[in-house]
C-alpha cells in the first residue's frame, strides 16, 4: 500500500492508460481529479450521465432550469473554507456568487415562532441572546464548542486548536443540547438547519452539526448559473490541466491483476487502464463492480450493512409572480421536536397531518434569469413509500406510480401555498421527484439524498474510510465525510492526501 507522498506521475503512459481514473463526476470526484491533474497526473473522469456534476447539475423543462441537489452553499466568505479550496483549484474567480440575505439567509418556521439565521457566529449569538435572553450560558457554550470543533478540524479551518474543550467525537447534538439545559424552543432554533445533513438531533454527531453549520455561517450564497456553473468551471479546469472528462460513459466492471485494480470496463466494452482508481460513486455500487471474491466477506458485509440516510420528495414549480423576492430559504416544521419530525412529519400515501419542508427560490438569487420564477420544495419521504415500484425505470413506472406522484404533488403544492400565501393559486407544478428519481439518476441506494446515514453510530471511527481493502482503490464524496459542497470537497482533499501527503497538500490550500 502506498504511503502518503509516494505516488508520482508515470512517464510514457499508453493512450488508454491513466495515472488516476475517477468514477463519477460529483463535486467530490471533480475535486479529486482537478487536484491530481494540477499535480501533473494523467487523469480521466468517467460519468454515466449526459451532464457532469452529479447533484450539481440542473434539468430543464421548456428551457427553464431546475436544480436537482444544489440549492445554496456556504464557506464562500472572503476567507471561507470553500473559498480557499476553490482558489487553490483555480475556479473561484470563474464563478459569480449571489449572496443570500446576510441578516437571515435561512428562516426557520415553527407553529409558535420563527427564527432568522444571520451570517456569522457573532450575529447568530447576538440574535439568539435577543430571542432567548434567559439562556445566555447555554447559547455561549453552544457557540464556543461548535467553533472549537471547527478550529480543530485542519481540513475545515487550517488552524491549530487554541484550547481543549474535551472530546466530542462520541457526543450527539441532542445529548449536548440537553446537557446545556436548553429550552425546547432554543433547541429548535439551533437545530433547525439539520435538514442540510439529514439526521435527527438525537442521532446527529455534534461534530458533523458544527462543521456544516459553520460553513453556512461563513457566507451562504447561490451561484449565477446554479450548480451547472460550478460543475462547468471544474470540468474546464480539469481539461485545461490536460485531464479527460467523459460523459455518457458507464463503468460496468473493474478488472483485477495481482491484487490491485488494473482497468475499468465501460458499457461499450472499451477498457481503460489505470494505476489508481478513485470512486465518487456510492460504495455499495462500487463494490458491485469488482469481481466476486476479491474482497474479504467481512469487509463486503460491513459496506453493505451501512445504513442509508434520508430520502425525499421534491416539487418543482414556476410562477409569474415576482412581487415578494426571497433571498433566503425557508425551513418549515410542524413541531419544535425535531426528532419527532423525522418520525412523523414525512410525506407518503395515507400520511395525515402537517409536514416538514424546505423551500428555496433559486431564480430570485440569479440576476441574469428573466424567465418564470422557480420555486423548489423538498419534503422527507421514506423509501418504503415507493419500494413497490423499485423494479421499474424512469419514464416507465406505470399508471399507478403516476397517480401516486400526482396525489403527492397536489399535497406538496397545497403545503407550499399554505406556507407562502402570496403564491397561493399562482404556482404551476412542473415536476415531482421521488426517492426512485434520485436513486436512478445518482445511483444512491434507496434514493438517499446524502448517501449513507451520517449518524453517530456511523461517524468517526465507525465511518467508512477513503481507503478500501484494495491498495489502489479509494472512495471519496459524501459517503466518506459529510454532504454538501464543502463536505464533499474536503473529502476529496483527504482522499488525495493519502496519495500526495496531507501536510504537503493542506499547506498549499491554506496558503491559497
Amino acid at each position: 500500500m502506498l504511503r502518503p507522498g509516494d505516488f508520482r506521475p508515470a512517464a510514457n503512459l499508453a493512450p488508454d492508460a491513466f495515472d488516476v481514473v475517477v468514477i463519477g463526476s460529483g463535486m467530490g470526484g471533480l475535486s479529486a481529479a482537478l487536484v491530481l491533474a494540477k499535480e501533473g497526473f494523467k487523469v480521466c473522469v468517467l460519468e454515466q450521465h449526459y451532464r457532469p456534476g452529479g447533484c450539481l447539475h440542473r434539468f430543464f423543462r421548456k428551457r427553464v432550469p431546475f436544480e436537482t441537489g444544489f440549492h445554496y452553499l456556504g464557506g464562500v466568505g472572503p476567507d471561507g473554507t470553500l473559498t480557499r479550496y476553490l482558489r487553490f483549484m483555480g475556479v473561484y474567480d470563474k464563478l459569480t456568487f449571489q449572496p443570500l440575505d446576510p441578516d437571515g439567509f435561512d428562516v426557520l418556521h415553527y407553529p409558535e415562532f420563527s427564527f432568522r439565521v444571520p451570517n456569522g457566529w457573532g450575529p447568530l449569538v447576538q440574535r439568539l441572546l435577543e430571542t432567548f435572553p434567559g439562556e445566555r450560558a447555554a447559547i455561549e457554550r453552544y457557540a464556543a464548542v461548535c467553533q472549537e470543533i471547527c478550529r480543530s478540524s485542519a481540513g475545515h479551518s487550517f488552524q491549530t486548536p487554541e484550547m481543549t474543550l474535551g472530546n466530542y467525537s462520541n457526543v450527539s447534538l441532542g445529548g449536548f443540547l440537553e446537557s446545556l439545559s436548553m429550552s425546547s424552543r432554543l433547541k429548535a432554533a439551533v437545530s433547525g438547519q439539520g435538514l442540510l445533513y439529514g439526521t435527527p438531533p438525537e442521532r446527529t454527531p455534534l461534530e458533523a452539526h458544527a462543521l456544516v453549520i459553520d460553513s453556512m455561517l461563513q457566507g451562504a450564497s447561490g451561484i449565477r448559473g446554479g450548480g451547472d456553473a460550478l460543475a462547468k468551471a471544474m470540468v474546464d479546469a480539469i481539461r485545461a490541466q490536460g485531464g479527460v472528462v467523459r460523459t455518457r460513459t458507464r463503468v460496468t466492471g473493474l478488472q483485477m491483476e495481482d491484487g490491485s485494480v488494473s482497468a475499468a470496463t465501460l458499457h461499450t466494452g472499451e477498457v481503460l487502464r489505470g494505476r489508481h482508481f478513485i470512486s465518487n460513486a456510492h460504495p455499495k455500487a462500487t463494490l458491485k463492480l469488482l469481481p466476486e471474491g476479491v474482497l474479504r466477506p467481512a469487509y463486503v458485509h460491513r459496506v453493505e450493512s451501512l445504513r442509508e440516510g434520508v430520502s425525499c420528495i421534491g416539487g418543482f414549480f414556476t410562477t409569474e409572480d415576482r412581487s415578494v423576492p426571497r433571498l433566503h430559504n425557508i425551513y418549515s416544521f410542524p413541531t419544535e421536536d425535531l426528532d419527532e419530525v423525522y418520525r412523523s412529519a414525512v410525506f407518503g400515501a395515507g400520511r395525515k397531518g402537517p409536514k416538514a419542508m424546505f423551500l428555496s427560490f433559486p431564480g430570485d438569487r440569479d440576476s441574469d434569469w428573466s424567465g418564470p420564477r422557480v420555486v423548489l420544495c423538498l419534503g422527507l419521504m421514506a423509501y418504503e413509500e415507493v419500494a413497490r415500484f423499485e423494479q421499474t425505470q424512469t419514464g416507465k413506472r406505470g399508471e399507478e406510480y403516476n397517480e401516486f406522484k400526482e396525489q403527492l404533488g397536489q399535497e406538496l403544492q397545497a403545503c407550499v401555498e399554505a406556507l407562502v400565501p402570496d403564491l397561493a393559486g399562482k404556482l404551476k407544478r412542473v415536476e415531482v421527484s421521488t426517492p426512485l428519481t434520485h436513486r436512478d439518476y445518482t445511483g444512491a441506494p434507496r434514493g438517499a439524498i446524502y448517501g449513507v446515514d451520517h449518524a453517530l453510530d456511523q461517524w468517526g471511527k465507525y465511518a467508512l474510510q477513503p481507503r478500501t481493502r484494495i491498495p489502489n482503490l479509494m472512495f471519496t464524496g459524501q459517503n466518506v465525510l459529510l454532504p454538501g459542497v464543502v463536505g464533499v470537497t474536503i473529502s476529496a482533499f483527504i482522499t488525495c492526501g493519502l496519495l500526495l501527503g496531507f501536510d504537503y497538500l493542506f499547506k498549499k490550500v491554506a496558503q491559497s
